[in-house]
C-alpha cells in the first residue's frame, strides 16, 4: 500500500490555549492538530447528514409523539402502583411476625402430639387397672363361691 501524501502546516497558538489542549491529554502539537482537523471534517459531514435526517425526523414526528404519550401513561401507571405498594419496613416487620407465629405454631403442634401420647398412656394404664380388678373379681368368684372363711382368717 503506497504511503499517503502529507502536508506540513505551521501555526502559532497562545500559551493558555496550549495548556488547555495539554489538559485534554494531547502531548504533541501534531496529535492535537490531527484530532482537531478530524473533528472539523466530522462536524461538516454531520451537518450534511443533519439536513437529510431532518426530513426523515419530520416524517417520524407523529410516531414519536405517540410513543411519548404512551411512555407518559406508563409513568403515571407506575407512579400509582408505587403509591399503593406496601412500605418495605412494614413488610419486613410482618414477615418477622409471620416467622415468629410459624415457630409458635410448630411448638404447639409438638405439644399437641405429646399430649396425645400422654392420653394414650393414661388410657392404657386405665385399661390395665380395670383388667387387674376384673381378674381379682374372677379369682374371688372361682374360689369356693359358697364357702365362707372363718371369722379369725382375715386373708
Amino acid at each position: 500500500m503506497p504511503p499517503e501524501e502529507k502536508h506540513k502546516i505551521n501555526c502559532w497558538i497562545s500559551e493558555s490555549l496550549w495548556k488547555q489542549v495539554e489538559t485534554l491529554g494531547y502531548d504533541s502539537p501534531t496529535k492535537a492538530t490531527i484530532a482537531a482537523f478530524e473533528a472539523l471534517v466530522l462536524q461538516e459531514e454531520k451537518g450534511s447528514n443533519q439536513e437529510a435526517l431532518g426530513s426523515t425526523q419530520e416524517a417520524r414526528l407523529p410516531e414519536m409523539e405517540k410513543q411519548l404519550e404512551e411512555a407518559q401513561r406508563q409513568i403515571k401507571a407506575s407512579e400509582e402502583k408505587l403509591k399503593t405498594a406496601p412500605d418495605p419496613a412494614e413488610l419486613a416487620h410482618l414477615r418477622a411476625k409471620s416467622e415468629e407465629l410459624e415457630k409458635h405454631n410448630s411448638t404447639l403442634k409438638e405439644e399437641l402430639s405429646k399430649s396425645g401420647q400422654r392420653e394414650e398412656d393414661l388410657k392404657q394404664m386405665h385399661n390395665n387397672y380395670f383388667l387387674q380388678v376384673q381378674t381379682l373379681i374372677n379369682q374371688k368368684a372361682i374360689e369356693a363361691p359358697g364357702a365362707k372363711k372363718r371369722w379369725w382368717q382375715f386373708w
